[in-house]
């Protein structure tokens, strides 16, 4: 699937980015949305240079490239569907930190000296003038070099530039074409780049899947959401999603039940993402809609909303618990209109705009990050009465999960068990101690492949120290009782342990009386790191 990243250059011209250069001249003249407009540079592509600018970027290194696997599969499709139409320009462009002239610059060239790349691509299709523009088939940044600008898992590209071949992290960019590719299209690759074991989809195979049982399917009219869960589902690609104009009809408080932000933040923080579509507002929006994807998130330690909503805002509101994505200000995402990583303020879509959010699982995950922690809390209020008490961080969490208090705070992250197993291994509580380490390996021999692990920590712990107390372990592979308000109720059959201080506390037995505990002792007394993905920061 890297074919068209790694396709055979036919000419090859470098840029000096220093000094005077200037981005907005150079696609004002190469990137026109239409030809017979001067000024008419595409965003995306301005976007791509401004990415570049911020890496201190100082060699421009611009292909022509011949068509080849997705893109020469793109070609093909849109030549079934428009008579006439006729590629008119395929080029490479990658960002460098390092000056160099010549190809011969590329031979001392690493990984590390690649800022970025971006494939352009013109359509021309005489029947509908207005779409025979440039757009972005794709490209790829890593994110702003901030600690707490989190993106979970990163995904390396492979990319040629002229013979060398280089890799580069980050999630896919793609901007829609309106021909044979509208906004639903290119998100949902952006986010399954990372998850399809072949590392990448093809337009046409997404349109092959939206087109079964509805007849005609005109992909420049974008995707349902009836057919983006076709195309998960086939893609053996496991989520969880909200319709909100269909449920409205059936629970008319679905948009306040149920926030959208749980379902990006959940999606994120597993390292798969999530989607959200939404409705556009103004005199020109009539009916138009708007789908983007998120993979990942800021963080800012010093917001005020988490304290500020249990004291003054939900003053006996049977909250329960404080979820970690207060502390998120932004998402991270891409918009195709716009371009590559954008921050999107968590709160600035607003519920009644927002029509459709996914958020995407590990393959075979029963169900998602909320009903982890709506769980993890009900579990944790079970195990209270056998923390200990001689440990002064277990009477800490035993106060701040009491239901007067309700400021625990709760983080769900979706992992197999070999990822939690070599967490477990690796961290040290506070006085440096590491757990036993017999206990982790035979951890790994009780546990299933799929784990739910609802992190637990406490007011200032979590923001500033950006560690917790310990974790709820759920069976994230095993279906949860349809017939229990997960809110409300305890599916016993999701719990596997709650690793707390000094203890790990594991289900004995649940009859007439109640659920029964075994406790192991742990060397871990205190807090200890969170549990981070690769690339992640929380």
């Amino acid at each position: 699937m890297d074919a068209h990243r790694l396709a055979d250059p036919t000419s090859f011209a470098t840029h000096d980015l220093r000094g005077s250069f200037s981005c907005f001249d150079f696609v004002d003249e190469h990137f026109r949305a239409f030809p017979n407009q001067r000024l008419s540079g595409i965003p995306a592509a301005r976007r791509i240079f401004s990415l570049a600018r911020s890496f201190d970027a100082e060699t421009l290194v611009v292909e022509d490239i011949t068509p080849c696997g997705l893109v020469q599969d793109e070609i093909d499709e849109i030549a079934a569907l428009y008579p006439g139409y006729a590629p008119a320009g395929l080029q490479r462009l990658s960002f460098w930190r390092k000056a160099f002239r010549t190809p011969r610059g590329l031979d001392s060239a690493d990984d590390g000296d690649l800022i970025g790349y971006a494939i352009l691509k013109r359509d021309v299709v005489p029947t509908t003038p207005d779409r025979s523009e440039w757009h972005v088939f794709e490209a790829v940044f890593p994110k702003y070099d901030h600690r707490h600008n989190c993106v979970p898992c990163p995904k390396p590209h492979a990319v040629a530039v002229w013979q060398e071949r280089f890799s580069i992290p980050g999630l896919l960019y793609c901007q829609q074409n309106r021909l044979n590719k509208a906004c639903a299209h290119v998100a949902l690759r952006s986010l399954l780049t990372r998850m399809l074991p072949e590392g990448d989809i093809a337009y046409s195979r997404m349109n092959m899947i939206a087109a079964q049982g509805h007849g005609q399917h005109a992909p420049s009219d974008g995707l349902t959401p009836q057919q983006m869960r076709r195309i998960l589902t086939t893609c053996g690609v496991t989520f969880s999603d909200v319709d909100y104009e269909q449920e409205e009809k059936k629970n008319p408080t679905v948009r306040t039940d149920v926030p959208f932000q749980k379902y990006l933040y959940a999606g994120i923080e597993s390292g798969f993402g999530g989607l959200l579509g939404f409705s556009m507002s103004g005199p020109q929006a009539d009916e138009s809609k708007h789908i983007i994807p998120f993979f990942g998130h800021t963080f800012n330690k010093d917001t005020w909303a988490p304290d500020a909503d249990v004291a003054y805002f939900n003053i006996g509101g049977g909250v329960g618990y404080v979820p970690s994505s207060s502390w998120t200000s932004s998402f991270i995402g891409h918009d195709d209109n716009f371009g590559a990583n954008f921050c999107v303020p968590r709160l600035y879509a607003s519920p009644q705009q927002v029509q459709y959010v996914v958020e995407l699982r590990g393959a075979n995950t029963e169900y998602g990050g909320l009903i982890a922690e709506a769980q993890a809390l009900q579990f944790l209020y079970s195990v209270g009465g056998d923390l200990d008490q001689t440990n002064p961080w277990s009477r800490r969490l035993a106060y701040y999960a009491h239901p007067a208090v309700q400021r625990v705070i709760l983080r769900a992250v979706g992992v197999d068990r070999e990822t939690y197993v070599r967490h477990l291994t690796d961290i040290r509580d506070w006085q440096g101690h590491r757990e036993i380490r017999a206990l982790p390996q035979a951890l790994a021999d009780f546990l299933p492949d799929l784990l739910w692990v609802v992190e637990v920590s406490l007011p200032q712990l979590f923001p500033a120290n950006e560690r917790k107390v310990g974790e709820i372990v759920l069976n994230a592979g095993r279906p949860r009782d349809e017939t229990k308000d997960p809110s409300a109720e305890i599916d016993y059959g999701l719990f596997l342990m709650a690793r707390l201080p000094g203890e790990y506390i594991l289900l004995r037995a649940v009859n007439q009386y109640g659920p029964s505990f075994s406790v192991v002792r742990s060397r871990l007394k205190s807090h200890v790191e969170l549990l981070r993905l690769e690339g992640s920061i929380v």
